[in-house]
C-alpha cells in the first residue's frame, strides 16, 4: 500500500516540483486557519473510522494520537496523503473535503502513521531530497517508509497503545511546545455531543483528561446524553429531525438555557457561529476550510429552513402539552437571547438567517393564538379564554420570561376585551379579575377609545357581594357594588370618577348613585383650623392667573400670617410660614384644573411630610375666570392615600375632596 501510493505521489512531483510547492503553500494556509483545531479533525478523522475511543498524549518529546477505528484502506490513506481529494461524500462523513489532516503541520516537524501493516513517515527533509527541484515541500504530501531507528525511539507506548487496541496511531516529532499546549487548552468537550461514534475521549498531558459520553434513546428522535470529564459531568438532550439536532443542557432541575458563549452551531463539530438562542444546533452545514464559521451556500440555506420548521414544531409542541420534555423548562429553552426583531437588522449571519427563517415559516401558524393582556391576570386570563373559546398561551408558559416577545415575533397577539367578551357571559371572574376588566373599560371609556354602550350588561363582572354577577342582576339586588371591587377599580383607574362615569353611561345617575356610592371613596378630608377664618378679609382682591404659590402666599400675609416663598429651595415645600398664633407652618401649593383631578408629590416632599406631621399643609389651588379656589390639606401622609408611580418616584394622590373657599378675581 505504502509503496503504491507513494510511487503515485512521486512520480507527480517529479513532473512538476513547482505545483509541489504551490501545495506547501496551501498547506501552511489551512494549518494556520485551523489554528487550535488539530485535536478536533483527528477526532472527526477517528469518528469517520468507526471508532469508539480516542486519545491524545504526550510523552517525552513525542504527541501520540490513537483510535481503535478501522485501519486505513489504501484509497483513504492516499486521500490523507493529497489535498481536497477524500474518498468521503457529504452527509456520509463529517469530513469530506480532505484538507483538515493538514491542519497538524502546526503540530510537528515529523508525523509518522501507524494503521494496521502501514507503517510510514511525513517529513519534509526527506521529501526534499527526493525532490530537489522544488523551492519548498509540504509535509504531508509524499509519505516515506517509517526507518526502524525512528521507530525504536516511541516503540514502547507505541506497543502499549497496540495493546490497548488502538489500530490507528499517529506519533508527532518536533512539537511546537506552544500549538500544542494551545490545543489541550481549547479542547471543547461538547465536540463529541454530535459524534456517530466516539464515546470516550483522552487527553494527556501535564494533566489528564478524560471526556466519556453515554447515549440513551428515549424515543424517537430523542436522546439523554451524560458528558463527563475530569471538571464534572453535564447532562443534554438531544433532539433530532430531518438530519439536524438541537441540544439542551440540564440544570438540577431539568432542561436549562445554555450560556449564550457555550450556544454555537455545530458541523458535527463546533464552530464559532452563534445561535442567537440558549441551546447547540447542529447539523449538515457548510463551513470555512477552518471550520469556524458557516458558510451561507444554498445546502446551509435549505438547512436553516428546515431547522426553522422543527423550531417551530417544538413551540406547538410546547403550547400544547406535546412535548417530548417537560413543555414550561423546554419553552424556556427556546426564548432567544435577544429580541428578534432587532436580530433582524443585525449584519448576515447564521442567526439572521434563521430568524428570518422562523418568520417565513411560521406564516399563519400562530395568527389564531392569544396572549394575556397587561391588564388582567394570568389565571383569569386562562378561565375567560376557554370560556370564550380562543386559543390562549397555557398560563404555566405566560410565566416564561420573553414569551410574549417571540410569540409576538411569530404572528401571535395580546388578547383585547373584544376576544373575551363572549366569555363575560358564560363564566365569572375573580373579584380581583372583575376589577381589572372594569378598570380597563373604564379608562377605554374616559379617553374616548370606547361608548358605554358598547358594554354589555350581561357580562358577569359587577360583583354586588362575593362572586361578580351581570349589571342586570346588580342592579335587582339593590345593594353597592362590592366594597374591595370599588377599591381596586379606583386604585387602577387612580380616580373613583372613571367608574362612575362608566356606570352612568351604561345605566343612569340614579342607578350609579346605588351602585357605586359617594361615601364608598375615601372619607372627606377634615378642614385644618385656618381653613376658613373669620379674619379673612371679606373683600380681598387676588390678581387672577398668578402663580398659585404667590397667590397663596398673598392671602396668608392678608389673614396675618408671616410668610415666605422658599419654593427655588427645594426644601420639600414652597412657603415657609408662621400662624397668628406663632406656629410654624410648612406649606407646599399644587394647581389643580379640576376637584379630583390627581396631583404628585416628590419623594423629597412625601419625606418632608411625613417628618413635619401636622404642621405641614398641602394648598390645592384651583383658578377659574372668575374666581381662586384654595383648600388646605393638614398632615397629607396620614390623611390622603397616596400611590407610589414609577415616573421618576413621586407620591400621586387621585382620592381627596375638595373642600375649599372662594376667593374672587379682577
Amino acid at each position: 500500500m505504502l509503496e503504491r501510493v507513494r510511487k503515485s505521489l512521486l512520480e507527480e512531483a517529479l513532473k512538476s516540483p513547482t505545483l509541489l510547492s504551490d501545495l506547501a503553500g496551501l498547506e501552511q494556509y489551512v494549518a494556520e486557519s485551523y489554528d487550535a483545531r488539530a485535536f478536533v479533525e483527528l477526532l472527526q478523522n477517528a469518528d469517520d473510522s468507526g471508532a469508539s475511543c480516542f486519545t491524545v498524549l504526550r510523552a517525552g518529546r513525542f504527541l501520540f494520537a490513537a483510535n481503535n477505528g478501522h485501519c486505513f484502506t489504501e484509497s483513504e490513506f492516499e486521500s490523507l496523503c493529497r489535498s481536497a481529494a477524500s474518498s468521503k461524500h457529504r452527509g456520509e462523513a463529517i469530513g469530506f473535503r480532505g484538507i483538515g489532516f493538514k491542519s497538524v503541520v502546526g503540530l510537528a516537524k515529523t508525523v509518522h502513521v501507524i494503521s494496521g501493516e502501514l507503517q510510514a513517515t511525513f517529513s519534509r527533509q526527506r521529501t526534499t531530497a527526493d525532490v530537489p527541484q522544488a523551492s519548498r515541500v509540504p509535509l504531508i504530501r509524499i509519505p516515506h517508509s517509517l526507518l526502524p531507528a525512528e521507530r525504536k525511539e516511541f516503540d514502547s507506548q507505541l506497543d502499549r497503545l497496540i495493546a490497548d487496541r488502538f489500530n490507528t496511531i499517529f506519533v508527532f516529532d518536533g512539537l511546537t511546545g506552544s500549538s500544542i499546549e494551545s490545543e489541550f487548552a481549547a479542547f471543547d468537550p461538547s465536540s463529541l455531543l454530535f459524534l456517530r461514534n466516539v464515546r470516550q475521549m483522552q487527553l494527556k498531558s501535564r494533566v489528564e483528561t478524560v471526556v466519556t459520553v453515554q447515549r440513551q434513546t428515549d424515543a424517537p428522535g430523542l436522546q439523554s446524553l451524560r458528558l463527563a470529564s475530569s471538571d464534572g459531568f453535564r447532562k443534554w438532550s438531544v433532539m433530532e429531525r430531518d438530519g439536524f439536532a438541537f441540544a439542551f443542557v440540564h440544570d438540577a432541575g431539568g432542561v436549562s438555557r445554555l450560556a449564550e458563549p457555550e450556544a454555537v452551531v455545530h458541523a458535527f463539530l463546533p464552530t464559532h457561529e452563534p445561535t442567537g438562542f440558549a441551546f447547540k444546533i447542529n447539523g449538515d452545514i457548510s463551513t470555512d476550510p477552518s471550520r469556524t464559521r458557516v458558510v451561507l451556500d444554498e445546502s446551509t440555506l435549505n438547512g436553516i429552513r428546515t431547522m426553522a420548521r422543527f423550531f417551530l414544531e417544538l413551540i406547538g409542541q410546547c403550547l400544547n402539552g406535546t412535548a417530548p420534555i417537560e413543555s414550561e423548562k423546554l419553552f424556556a429553552a427556546l426564548i432567544p437571547y435577544s429580541n428578534l426583531g432587532m436580530v433582524a437588522l443585525q449584519r448576515r449571519s447564521f442567526k439572521t438567517e434563521f430568524v428570518a427563517a422562523l418568520k417565513n415559516e411560521a406564516k399563519d401558524t400562530f395568527t389564531d393564538l392569544f396572549l394575556s393582556p397587561v391588564w388582567l391576570n394570568a389565571a383569569d386570563f386562562e378561565k375567560l379564554s376557554k370560556a370564550a373559546g380562543i386559543k390562549a398561551v397555557p398560563r404555566a408558559l405566560q410565566d416564561v420570561d420573553g414569551v410574549a416577545s417571540l410569540l409576538r415575533f411569530l404572528g401571535a397577539k395580546e388578547a383585547k376585551l373584544d376576544e373575551l367578551s363572549s366569555g363575560l357571559t358564560k363564566t365569572e371572574p375573580s373579584i380581583a379579575g372583575a376589577a381589572e376588566v372594569v378598570a380597563h373599560i373604564a379608562n377605554l371609556h374616559a379617553t374616548k377609545q370606547i361608548e358605554a354602550s358598547s358594554v354589555d350588561e350581561s357580562w358577569r363582572i359587577w360583583p354586588s357581594e362575593d362572586v361578580p354577577v351581570s349589571l342586570s342582576e346588580a342592579k335587582r339586588s339593590e345593594k353597592p357594588l362590592a366594597e374591595d371591587f370599588l377599591d381596586m377599580v379606583t386604585e387602577k383607574t387612580g380616580t373613583p370618577s372613571h367608574l362612575n362615569r362608566l356606570v352612568q353611561g351604561v345605566t343612569n345617575s340614579q342607578v350609579a348613585k346605588k351602585l357605586v356610592p359617594s361615601d364608598s371613596s375615601p372619607s372627606p378630608v377634615q378642614q385644618s383650623p385656618e381653613s376658613v377664618s373669620p379674619e379673612t378679609p371679606t373683600r380681598l382682591s387676588l390678581t387672577p392667573w398668578r402663580a398659585a404659590e404667590q397667590q397663596v402666599l398673598e392671602l396668608l400675609e392678608a389673614r396675618g400670617w408671616q410668610a415666605t416663598d422658599v419654593s427655588r429651595q427645594n426644601l420639600g415645600y414652597d412657603i415657609e410660614a408662621t400662624t397668628p398664633d406663632n406656629e410654624e407652618r410648612f406649606l407646599e401649593v399644587k394647581s389643580i384644573d379640576y376637584p379630583g383631578q390627581p396631583f404628585t408629590m416628590t419623594s423629597n416632599e412625601e419625606a418632608v411630610a411625613r417628618q413635619k406631621g401636622k404642621a405641614y399643609r398641602l394648598v390645592l389651588v384651583r383658578q377659574t375666570s372668575n374666581d381662586l379656589e384654595v383648600a388646605f390639606i393638614e398632615d397629607p401622609v396620614h390623611r390622603l392615600r397616596l400611590t407610589r408611580q414609577c415616573r421618576q418616584w413621586v407620591w400621586e394622590c387621585a382620592a381627596y375632596e375638595f373642600v375649599s373657599e372662594r376667593f374672587p378675581l379682577e
